[in-house]
């Protein structure tokens, strides 16, 4: 899958930004030629390209009623889109002149290639090949090349490259990187595995194809190795189809043995890398018999690795490159390199970001060393930091000589100097007041006064990086101050507040309002400046904040009903552990005399009816004794 490539000419420089945009860039003048948006580019944007020649034939009048064919070659690219669709659009018209696409399936388009010779060839998800005529828009074949894999790794083809041949027969020979990179021979509808190069290609593969007496190499990289693997994969007569009819026993048992053997083959040379490769170009020299090869690779890390090797039989040890090249701005930061070709003229073309801007560079490599740094930009000077910090120790001292009716007033790191006029000549200024003038108080200064303190103060600490400083500064929660703070604040300090504030979204929740308020004053102020730079370290710290501030969306619910439950629990083992306090009533009333009376009476009572009850009982026992007693 190719995002970006040069034109084959090497003048033209063509990517695909990540909105959906095509962009072309002249590489002689660094300007960007033009800028193409497709429709439907945010639904189904273009997934790759590839440039093309489309021969246009004019007719021009001549003297009497004949007119003469003139044809012309006109740079075109190739887009592949996520809808099916391939886009044909012209540089020199700047409109898409054709649309080539299959009525009957809608998967995407995963990769192209071209050939002056064979014509245009694409790939999409489902693993079908389309040959097409650009003549007419039609598909002139298709082959289906999937393979069934019983593996766990995906099958989707992600690059496909034309292999050159000079045998005299109507195939075409295809090279498909899928989980896998195998050789095809596409001849009329039919798709024949030939070979299995025995290796594990990535989701996104990169391929290369150089031809030098008659001999095809293959250059193979992936996104997951940080080897370029070499490979020979020149077509001979044993891999054209054989013609129908009368054979011989040789020919026959030759032609089976090609149709039911798959061969697989080593790579020949391994090239080391860096990181994983991103664009690659390679040329071949007949250097009085030998072959000199020419290679360069951009990385992922933003350097680019070129290699001078003779190509003399197979090495098994990898091959080191020659000479890395890495570019750096006057102050030391790494300027990462984006794209890179082989000119014929022996140099390499460079491309790179230099702020807002794509420059093209070319340079030649000096092979004496093995890391070539290239510096562009101007540095800045330590001189005219001295000469600065002289300049404010003059300001700052107060000159009592020349006009002692005049007292100055000076802002933090020599700023601007207030003059007020003093009613009397001897009168000094208190040391409050010059404390005062240089005070953070909202309420106690002009409004004015303190947004330029605030903004130097913030330039100091974002220059000299102190946390004290800065967070003086970052933790006022103030929508207007903030406003005017940054609205005055020059654009090279922007990028390192972004990551000061990127740095305290992270942290406790009051530092992360704060951080609201000022990142949207931010994004009003210098909405201009980041819209330019995207793609640059400010837009790196942008991304970092929203997936912070979407990060703490997502969990705040969660945390809220966590925090309620911890409280309700807490209330409740509170209440659990604390005895209760016994209430006093609120009226006492006490009867005393009704209470002895009651226990009198039942004292009485009780005693009176035990006694009765035992006097009774004492004369009924004595009665009957009297009786006997008399009756004797």
């Amino acid at each position: 899958m190719a995002e970006a490539a040069f034109s084959d000419d090497g003048k033209y420089y063509s990517a695909i930004t990540q909105d959906g945009r095509l962009r072309i860039w002249d590489t002689e003048t660094n300007v960007l030629k033009q800028e193409y948006t497709p429709d439907l580019h945010l639904s189904a944007p273009p997934s790759c390209l590839q440039w093309i020649s489309v021969t246009q034939s004019a007719g021009s009048p001549q003297k009497g009623s004949k007119r003469k064919s003139i044809s012309e070659e006109t740079h075109c690219i190739a887009l592949g889109t996520r809808n099916g669709k391939i886009l044909v659009y012209s540089i020199a018209q700047a409109k898409v002149e054709t649309v080539l696409n299959d009525t009957k399936t809608n998967s995407s388009v995963t990769t192209l290639d071209w050939n002056r010779k064979y014509g245009l060839y694409s790939c999409n998800k489902d693993n079908n090949v389309y040959e097409w005529e650009l003549n007419n828009s039609s598909i002139r074949y298709k082959y289906n090349i999937n393979c069934d894999n019983k593996s766990k790794h995906g099958n989707n083809v992600s690059a496909i490259k034309i292999v050159p041949h000079n045998q005299s027969t109507n195939a075409r020979f295809l090279v498909a990187a899928s989980f896998q990179v195998r050789l095809w021979r596409l001849h009329e509808g039919d798709a024949t595995l030939l070979k299995n190069l025995g290796h594990n290609a990535a989701p996104t593969a990169v391929l290369a194809v150089a031809a030098v007496n008659d001999v095809c190499w293959l250059i193979e990289g992936s996104q997951n190795e940080r080897l370029l693997s070499f490979w020979d994969v020149t077509i001979t007569e044993d891999h054209v189809p054989q013609l129908n009819g009368e054979e011989t026993p040789y020919k026959r048992q030759r032609r089976k043995s090609i149709s039911k053997t798959v061969t697989t083959m080593t790579q020949t040379y391994n090239f080391v890398l860096e990181d994983a490769p991103r664009i690659l170009d390679v040329e071949l020299k007949d250097d009085d018999g030998a072959v000199r090869l020419r290679l360069a690779a951009t990385t992922r890390s933003g350097v680019v690795h070129y290699y001078g090797h003779m190509l003399n039989g197979s090495s098994l040890k990898p091959i080191k490159p020659s000479v890395t090249i890495q570019i750096s701005s006057g102050d030391a930061r790494p300027l990462p390199l984006q794209c890179c070709r082989l000119p014929p003229s022996g140099d390499l073309l460079l491309g790179y970001w230099h702020g807002p801007i794509m420059t093209f560079e070319r340079v030649t490599p000096d092979l004496k060393s093995k890391t070539q740094i290239l510096i562009r930009g101007e540095a800045k000077e330590p001189k005219k930091k001295v000469k600065q910090t002289q300049q404010a120790n003059e300001v700052n001292k107060v000159k009592s000589e020349h006009d002692a009716k005049q007292v100055t007033y000076v802002e933090p790191m020599g700023g601007v100097v207030r003059k007020r006029a003093t009613p009397g000549d001897t009168v000094e200024v208190p040391m409050e007041a010059r404390l005062a003038n240089l005070a953070l108080d909202i309420k106690g200064r002009g409004k004015s006064a303190v947004s330029q303190n605030l903004t130097k103060l913030l330039m100091q600490g974002l220059h000299s990086k102190d946390k004290g400083i800065i967070l003086t500064v970052l933790q006022k929660d103030d929508p207007l101050a903030a406003l005017r703070t940054v609205s005055a604040l020059p654009a090279d300090y922007v990028p390192p507040l972004l990551e000061q504030l990127a740095d305290m979204a992270t942290r406790k929740t009051s530092q992360c309002a704060s951080v609201c308020t000022w990142l949207s004053a931010v994004v009003r102020c210098h909405s201009a400046l980041l819209l330019a730079t995207m793609g640059s370290r400010s837009s790196d710290h942008l991304t970092q904040l929203l997936a912070i501030f979407t990060n703490r969306r997502s969990h705040l619910c969660q945390l809220l009903n966590l925090k309620g439950r911890l409280d309700l629990t807490i209330s409740q083992r509170s209440s659990a552990d604390i005895a209760l306090n016994e209430e006093e009533p609120v009226l006492n009333y006490n009867d005393s005399s009704s209470d002895e009376m009651e226990a009198e009476a039942y004292q009485s009572d009780s005693g009176a009816s035990w006694g009765d009850d035992k006097f009774d009982s004492d004369a009924e026992a004595s009665a009957p004794d009297e009786e006997e007693s008399d009756g004797d």
